[in-house]
């Protein structure tokens, strides 16, 4: 194969996959207005095919099936927000500065209505579908945690904190910021929370959560 023929069979190999990836997004954008609109039970595969283009065998290849595509449309929306907190990994920023910065950006992309219509969607699912509801709380927010806790074992290096398990310290952080103002977005229809209460209530977590880490 000639060089001008290798170089004409990659291009088209890269608009291929780009095709592919853009394809995915839509039909993750539309599974996720579905899901939020009709529940998971009755959310129809061609329903999503119908908003977002494409076929239903290239729903199918991609996700497997309904199961896999809710699972992808939550792990998406996961992956958003562990990358909005890898940045403090990178930053080496003071543990309280850092977390605050940490939990701010935690719950302000957490609690949208994105993020709350679809955690509604995720506690109806346990009764019927026990496993798909166990998977998201055992693999749900594992990489947010890790993100964490890779800060705090970092902020552990530089002698700011004492860790016995980083990985525990990271869920009770992320549980002290995101509780009270979680069950309220949960239980009040309409209701989500400003800057100013998500800096407040942050900020108390934080104070709390040093206050037992701090090297004395």
């Amino acid at each position: 194969m000639s060089a001008s023929s290798e170089k004409s069979s990659e291009t088209a190999a890269a608009g291929r996959a780009g095709r592919a990836a853009q394809r995915r997004e839509a039909f993750l954008d539309a599974a996720r207005d579905v899901f939020l609109e009709q529940g998971y039970e009755a959310a129809s595969m061609a329903e999503i095919v119908a908003r977002a283009g494409g076929s239903l065998s290239t729903l199918y290849a991609q996700f497997g099936d309904k199961e896999g595509l809710f699972l992808a449309v939550v792990t998406r929306r996961v992956k958003e927000l562990s990358g909005a907190l890898q940045l403090e990994l990178s930053a080496h920023a003071p543990a309280e500065e850092g977390l605050r910065r940490i939990g701010q950006n935690f719950v302000a992309h957490l609690l949208t209505p994105t993020g709350i219509g679809l955690y509604r969607v995720i506690l109806g699912l346990a009764p019927k579908f026990p496993d798909l509801s166990r998977q998201f709380y055992e693999k749900g927010l594992s990489e947010v945690r890790a993100a964490v806790a890779a800060y705090l074992i970092d902020r552990e290096a530089a002698c700011e904190l004492k860790l016995r398990d980083p990985h525990r310290a990271a869920h009770f952080f992320l549980e002290m910021v995101r509780g009270t103002l979680a069950h309220r977005a949960l239980l009040i229809p309409g209701y989500f929370p400003d800057a100013d209460e998500i800096r407040e209530v942050v900020d108390d977590a934080v104070s709390l959560f040093l206050d037992g880490l701090r090297h004395r």
